[in-house]
């Protein structure tokens, strides 16, 4: 399993069948939308304990695991701590916080709003990675432009910028692996990363640098060829392999993102 876990690159897909998995992309493209507004409109607290309430139970529903979420939201913990601490600074308050009789030197109001920001990122981190988590590539490809389609009347390249983010998405996990093999290879011929000085450092990263931009370029190289011999041309109708339809689990989920809105509104 921590090998499974150190393998999972930001945004990338968990097989599975949970019911976020059988969802129509363009229903969980939609939801994020509506729910990472929800998320920033200051709501009150009672709209802010429901949207708190809402992106866990997404969680669950991904079925990711405890250890696999653990993991990939430790990796933002910096930014979560380097959020707080400028908003420490920065937010001045009406007054020092005293607590237990000692003065310090923030404001309650500075850390009441360090929490929420902190907070508001976690949720937008969970429900940005649980769309990623139960979608593959090529769905929220196919979301996208489905969603985006009106903008064809107005003579917008739907279908080209949609095949741009899909292989955009799709070279994000094979830069990762290209980048982890050149690191391991260097370490076996003896290259110690992380010592010497700045100049020493600096070489050391472009010996990562120059394998992993030519393994990158070689990919994209084969990449064109494998489409070029498969037919694509830019711009031509393609079909599909399996179209999209919304199902009853889709008007489940319509219902659910109404609730949390109605919370949102009306508490």
């Amino acid at each position: 399993m921590s090998k499974l876990i150190t393998d999972i690159a930001i945004g990338g897909y968990l097989p599975g069948d949970s019911i976020l998995h059988r969802l129509d992309p363009r229903t969980k493209i939609l939801g994020l939308i509506v729910m990472l507004i929800m998320v920033f409109s200051r709501p009150s607290s009672a709209g802010a304990i429901a949207i708190a309430f809402g992106t866990a139970i997404v969680a669950l529903l991904c079925q990711a695991g405890r250890k696999i979420w653990v993991s990939e939201l430790g990796r933002f913990k910096w930014m979560l701590v380097l959020a707080a601490a400028l908003n420490l600074v920065f937010d001045q308050g009406d007054g020092p916080l005293r607590v237990v009789g000692l003065e310090l030197p923030v404001s309650f109001e500075a850390v009441k709003s360090s929490f929420i920001i902190c907070l508001q990122l976690i949720e937008v981190i969970t429900l940005s990675m649980a769309l990623t988590f139960t979608t593959t590539p090529s769905e929220l490809t196919k979301g996208f432009e489905r969603l985006a389609r009106p903008l064809g009347y107005l003579k917008v390249p739907v279908n080209e910028f949609s095949l741009v983010m899909f292989l955009a998405m799709r070279f994000v996990p094979l830069l990762q692996q290209e980048l982890r093999d050149v690191v391991d290879a260097q370490k076996a011929r003896g290259v110690e990363f992380g010592h010497g000085t700045l100049m020493d450092r600096a070489r050391e990263l472009l010996v990562i640098l120059v394998p992993v931009l030519m393994g990158t370029i070689r990919r994209a190289d084969l990449l064109a060829v494998a489409m070029s011999a498969r037919g694509f041309r830019p711009g031509e109708p393609r079909s599909e392999y399996k179209p999209l339809a919304f199902r009853q689990s889709d008007a489940l989920a319509a219902g659910f993102l109404g609730g949390l809105l109605a919370c949102q509104v009306f508490c």
